[in-house]
């Protein structure tokens, strides 16, 4: 469940039907002079929070089988099955901090964006501005656009 809420890049061996696929699926988006997640990291985080909760909370209301005699308020449910059992609230604990543990990989993803930055922190008029006053000649022109191509 882990590598399906944080991801792991599948290699050709594991690629095809055997894959799981995530839970989540993030676009990177530049929004103004910025690239940014979407949804955000925090957001993932509260959907899974959210999640764990719902399922605890479910098992507040299902009663353990054989309870007949017994009286409703007083009925066993599986919450406290749940809640007392150690590898249980350990798995828990470890999917609602899931992606703590992904935040710096995504941080050093994010970063690989920066040698692109120049591209839209940049004034596009300003710099056709400045290109123009330097009285471009032809080979100027071919100059930029092969710098733009091997970008």
């Amino acid at each position: 469940m882990k590598y399906r809420v944080c991801g792991k890049k599948t290699s050709a061996s594991t690629a095809g039907s055997a894959a799981l696929k995530p839970f989540f699926e993030v676009e990177v988006r530049l929004e103004g002079q910025e690239v940014k997640l979407s949804p955000t990291l925090d957001e993932i985080q509260r959907a899974i929070n959210r999640a764990a909760t719902a399922v605890l909370r479910c098992s507040r209301s299902l009663l353990h089988w054989d309870q007949k005699d017994v009286e409703v308020d007083k009925k066993a449910t599986f919450y406290d099955m749940i809640a007392q059992d150690k590898e249980i609230v350990k798995v828990i604990l470890l999917l609602t901090g899931s992606i703590q543990g992904t935040k710096n990989k995504v941080a050093e993803f994010l970063q690989e964006f920066e040698k692109f930055s120049w591209l839209y922190k940049q004034n596009i008029s300003d710099e056709i501005k400045a290109f123009s006053k330097r009285g471009p000649t032809l080979q100027n022109y071919e100059d930029a656009l092969k710098r733009f191509s091997n970008i």
